[in-house]
């Protein structure tokens, strides 16, 4: 099938009934704006509720194409004067962030409930390899937060992010809960590198401007660090697909598709996405079959590299150790590290040295530690000794999960895809040394939906072995 197929098998009336009431809802916000917020809101979500019980899949496109290309509202938190005063210092300081891709996920999630108390052949929580390291670090991660709001620090942002863990965690268990077939995988996959482009196009139109790349609709301030480890990901999984396509014309498409990627890549000036773009291409010279290409590409980019690689991002890497002086700058031997990785590794030295002996075992609640762009630091500060073994549990598992399907799925451009989302979770593993990977909205949905297309995928060979079976052993005995 090719990439740019889409067939979504939506009853005409609710396809109808979406477009007029779209229509009518845009000519009401025309005539009046502040008005119409209010009846947009409540339309809105009737149309997701009524579209994801009469259509999973659709509902589940429209939360794809949102994950990247959703606006976002923050609700609470401190003003800038008061961070840079340093008043409040908790990760609440920061407020809550909401996104129409959290509505979605919501609305989706609660319809996909009830669907299942309605109809009991749609099954809940299929038994998979990640199961049971989920519900002990989410179970751990309630009972920290539970512990830590006598504190005083927590509040009901600790809840908020508790619940949006957990929409990460359902959202995969809807995608192998629907997915039955390969084609209906690849349609999935489709629809996620197209989102995947449209936020690049729309991160290369932020090029001009001379600031640091973000993904769309990332407020005033922006996220390239997020934006970059997203960008890796799926050219991780663009790639993959591209050396496991038979077809020319198939792999013209995806080599655009990575050229377009590129672009916003380099501008983001992460250097956490570099260093696990790296790792990415590491883990395809050794996992991939096809080394010869593989080095034959790289070594093409490297020519091309002082032509096509820009100023600023050669810059963004040399900054780590040629930053003026200033104050809270670290330095290790010889060498002075900017202040941006100074405030990184400072952040480790204080978990591990101040506030970890104080919480060893359940930590301080999420929410209710010093904000820190740093995943594994963060989630021992929050959750102890007791949430951080079942996270490293739940990463392993999906490392084991990943080698399975590639190793054991056929179809080619899911064989690749299962490359590309192995080596693309290896970068991700480093990204989150300088940034907090595994709770990030653009960065976590995407992975979960690609581990639940991948999984599905494993599942669907799975039966088709199984049923082979008995047929390959009446053939030995005829």
């Amino acid at each position: 099938m090719a990439l740019g197929t889409l067939r979504v098998p939506v009853p005409p009336t609710i396809l109808i009934t979406f477009l007029l009431s779209m229509v009518l809802v845009y000519a009401v916000y025309l005539l009046s704006p502040q008005m119409a917020q209010g009846p947009i809101l409540i339309i809105g979500a009737l149309l997701v509720v009524t579209i994801a019980f009469t259509n999973i899949e659709l509902s589940l496109y429209l939360l794809i194409l949102a994950t990247l290309l959703s606006p976002e509202i923050t609700f609470g938190g401190a003003s800038k004067a008061e961070l840079a005063a340093g008043l409040v210092d908790t990760t609440a300081s920061r407020g809550v962030t909401l996104r129409l891709d959290d509505m979605l996920l919501s609305l989706i999630c609660l319809t996909w409930l009830f669907r299942m108390a309605i109809d009991k052949e749609l099954g809940f929580l299929r038994q998979t390899p990640i199961n049971q390291p989920i519900i002990w670090y989410w179970s751990i991660s309630v009972i920290a937060t539970i512990v830590g709001s006598f504190d005083g620090k927590i509040g009901m942002y600790g809840a908020f992010f508790l619940i949006k863990y957990l929409e990460y965690f359902l959202l995969f268990f809807m995608i192998i809960n629907h997915l039955h077939d390969e084609e209906t995988v690849k349609r999935f996959l489709g629809v996620m590198l197209f989102t995947c482009v449209v936020a690049s196009i729309v991160g290369i139109a932020q090029i001009p401007s001379g600031e640091r790349v973000s993904a769309p609709f990332e407020g005033a301030e922006g996220e390239p660090n997020t934006f970059g480890g997203y960008l890796m990901l799926m050219f991780s999984v663009m790639l993959g697909m591209f050396l496991h396509t038979g077809q020319r014309g198939r792999m013209i498409k995806l080599g655009v598709m990575m050229a377009i990627v590129l672009v916003p890549f380099m501008f983001t000036e992460s250097r956490s996405s570099y260093l696990s773009m790296a790792v990415s291409i590491l883990c395809f010279l050794i996992f991939s079959n096809y080394k010869k290409l593989l080095f034959s590409l790289l070594m093409i980019g490297l020519l091309l590299a002082p032509a096509v690689v820009p100023k600023n991002m050669v810059d963004r890497i040399m900054f780590t150790f040629s930053q003026q002086q200033q104050q809270g700058q670290l330095h290790v031997g010889g060498l002075k590290i900017d202040t941006s990785t100074s405030e990184r590794l400072m952040a480790w030295y204080r978990v591990l040295f101040v506030d970890f002996p104080k919480h060893p075992l359940l930590g301080v609640g999420v929410t209710g530690g010093q904000f820190m762009d740093a995943q594994y630091p963060r989630v021992l500060d929050e959750t102890g000794l007791f949430g951080l073994l079942p996270f490293l549990w739940l990463l392993r598992r999906f490392w084991v999960l990943l080698r399975r399907c590639y190793h054991r799925i056929r179809d080619q451009e899911l064989h690749g895809a299962a490359l590309g989302t192995l080596c693309g979770y290896a970068g991700l593993l480093v990204h989150a040394i300088g940034a907090n990977t595994f709770i990030i909205v653009r960065i976590m949905e995407p992975f979960m939906i690609l581990m639940g297309l991948l999984l599905a995928a494993l599942l669907i060979e799975d039966r088709r072995e199984a049923e082979r079976a008995p047929d390959d052993a009446a053939a030995v005995k005829a």
